[in-house]
């Protein structure tokens, strides 16, 4: 019977001193040096890549393919253009010329997706 008030005062005492801990090592934490925040084109430099629909006016050469699959029913169209904007940023290409975005569904399964054509201008 005696363990029983030695476990519960143990309780007390750690239930006291865990938040003064707590507070000590998040204090630090905020006093070391903060990362600057990135601009949003620093932080996604692929959506400076061009998604068009149409052949461009200006002189340019293809310089690949992209493509994005449909790999879950929930892809939607927004995450495979993205997906095909960071490929042709990795291309170093100036756009995209979109060939096809497909969010078709079929009982086998989803069958869309998006391709296109990596450009850069002239």
């Amino acid at each position: 019977m005696k363990i029983i008030p030695l476990v519960l005062s143990l309780l007390l005492c750690f239930s006291f001193a865990l938040p003064h801990a707590v507070a000590q090592t998040s204090s630090r934490t905020s006093t070391s040096q903060k990362k600057p925040k990135r601009s949003s084109s620093e932080s996604t430099p692929w959506k400076n890549v061009t998604l068009l629909l149409d052949r461009p006016e200006k002189p340019y050469e293809v310089i690949g393919l992209v493509s994005a699959p449909q790999i879950f029913l929930w892809d939607d169209e927004e995450s495979m253009k993205e997906s095909l904007q960071k490929q042709a940023w990795k291309m170093k290409a100036d756009a995209v010329i979109l060939d096809r975005v497909d969010t078709s569904f079929r009982f086998t399964g989803p069958a869309g997706g998006a391709n296109g054509r990596a450009i850069r201008y002239k």
